[in-house]
């Protein structure tokens, strides 16, 4: 089986590496952020995009509201610029993420009489309007992809995990160490890629609808899963925080319902776990990606991921979703990750 989506995601181990050594972390810009947010001189960060470029600030978000005294908002950029314009400012820190620089409201966003104090575009290139307008743009250096975000996503993921760390005050070469081995492991995973998306789509088989759930930085994992499956598998999904899922959607759970839930790390890995278990003893099914493995149990199929710090874990968690998709596409007849209606950049609002 080949494809240019298939081929996508098997290069994103090279892409990784592409775009950790080229992350600019001695460049005078950064280390003047860097320092002026740890002074406070500015008040704010503002984290902002759209899809899956929006997802991609989730543990960026977290990283700087738990690593740095200045408080961090995300914004939904369509939202931002129809409903809240004016809160960008002269002390603001805009930090605004598009795979392309081209997405429509990322253009309407460059337009606004507003301006804040310091902007930071991540795009994959940088001859693009968002890059021209930005104070500082950082190249995530994905190369060329023409189906459903892949290398895009992760890339970016990358480059604004170094940035946190660098805003943060911590090592960028710790972070590129990390992130390096995290390149290394995703490469022995992608090794037998095939049996990992046969197990993957014997267990869940057919969806007609698919839930996904995690907490913390694999929320991030949670949203783009639900994205990319809908765009490449035409699979109607439901993205949440597992905590969330207790609060009405439990009721769901039952023969018929057809879950992915992201384990995670630390002490919610628990939480995750049992969310997961209590599923398929309803009559469920729940695919657990997990960094650690377990007993398994009824309705439950794990598929153990390499181990990675919290914030890095995002990274590796997306793959097997990616290669699901495939599957879950042809089941219901669709080619995967073609565009019937959308486009690769979306241009219109």
């Amino acid at each position: 089986m080949t494809s240019p989506f298939l081929a996508e995601i098997l290069e994103q181990p090279e892409a990784l590496r592409r775009s950790v050594n080229h992350y600019p972390a001695g460049h005078d810009g950064l280390n003047k952020l860097a320092q002026t947010i740890q002074t406070g001189r500015q008040d704010r960060v503002i984290l902002t995009g759209m899809g899956s470029s929006l997802y991609s600030c989730y543990p960026l978000w977290l990283s700087l509201n738990t690593q740095t005294a200045l408080p961090a908002t995300m914004w939904d950029a369509s939202e931002l610029i129809h409903f809240a314009p004016n809160i960008l400012t002269p002390q603001t820190v805009l930090i605004a993420v598009s795979q392309s620089g081209e997405s429509v409201e990322l253009r309407e966003l460059i337009r606004l009489a507003n301006r804040p104090g310091i902007s930071i575009a991540i795009t994959n290139g940088t001859d693009n309007s968002l890059a021209r307008w930005a104070d500082l743009t950082l190249d995530t250096h994905a190369g060329d992809e023409a189906a459903v975000s892949t290398k895009t996503y992760l890339t970016t993921l990358a480059v604004l995990h170094l940035l946190g760390t660098q805003l943060s005050g911590q090592r960028v070469e710790n972070a590129k160490d990390n992130l390096n081995r995290v390149a290394a492991d995703l490469s022995d995973f992608l090794t037998d890629w095939e049996s990992k998306l046969e197990a993957m789509a014997n267990f869940l088989g057919t969806c007609e609808s698919l839930a996904y759930m995690g907490r913390g930085p694999s929320l991030a994992s949670v949203m783009t899963g639900a994205l990319i499956t809908e765009e490449s598998s035409k699979v109607f999904c439901m993205g949440l925080s597992a905590g969330q899922f207790r609060h009405g959607p439990l009721e769901l759970a039952r023969p018929g319902l057809k879950a992915v839930m992201f384990a995670g790390s630390g002490p919610v890995s628990l939480l995750n776990r049992r969310l997961a278990q209590e599923i398929g003893s309803y009559g469920g099914k729940c695919l657990l990606i997990t960094p650690a493995g377990a007993e398994a149990s009824p309705n439950l199929f794990e598929l153990t991921i390499p181990k990675a710090v919290p914030g890095l874990l995002p990274i590796l968690e997306i793959v097997p979703v990616q290669l699901l998709t495939i599957r879950l596409a042809q089941l219901r007849g669709f080619e995967p990750a073609a565009f019937d209606h959308a486009t690769k950049v979306t241009r219109s609002e």
